[in-house]
C-alpha cells in the first residue's frame, strides 16, 4: 500500500506537486483552503501533510492547528516567506520549510526522508 500525502493548497495556481507524488508512487488527496485540510486530517488518516503556502497565509499558525491533531510529517511550501515566518513555521511543528523555486528531485528526497522516519516519531512507551 502506498503512503498517502494531504496537500492543502492554498494557492489559486494549480500546482505540479500532486503529479510529482503521484509519479514517485504516493497517494495524495488536495484540499483547496486550511479548513477543508484540518477537516480532511481530522477524519482521515494520511501519512504527511504538505500546505502550499500563499502570500497571505501565516503558515505558523496552521501549523499549531496541525499538530493539535497530529504528529505526521510536515511541510510547508512558500514563495515570499521571510526568515521570520520561516522560524515561526518550524517552530510551531513543520519539519521542513521550503522556498520556491526548488527542484523536484529537492522536493522528493525531502519528502521521502521523512517517510522513511515516520514509525520513529510515534510514542514511546514508559513504564513496564
Amino acid at each position: 500500500m502506498s503512503k498517502k500525502v494531504l496537500l492543502i493548497n492554498n494557492v489559486t495556481p494549480r500546482p505540479i506537486i500532486p503529479e510529482l507524488l503521484m509519479e514517485a508512487g504516493y497517494g495524495v488527496d488536495v484540499v483547496s483552503d486550511s479548513d477543508a485540510g484540518l477537516r480532511h486530517l481530522d477524519n482521515q488518516a494520511c501519512d504527511a501533510v504538505i500546505v502550499l503556502e500563499s502570500p497571505a497565509a501565516e503558515s505558523w499558525q496552521l501549523c499549531h492547528k496541525i499538530r493539535g491533531l497530529t504528529s505526521i510529517p510536515l511541510i510547508i511550501i512558500s514563495s515570499r516567506a521571510s526568515t521570520e515566518t520561516c522560524v515561526k513555521a518550524i517552530n510551531a511543528g513543520a519539519d521542513y520549510f521550503i522556498r520556491k523555486p526548488f527542484g523536484p528531485l529537492e522536493f522528493l528526497a525531502r519528502v521521502n526522508s521523512l517517510l522513511q522516519r515516520t514509525p520513529f516519531r510515534q510514542p514511546m512507551p514508559v513504564g513496564p
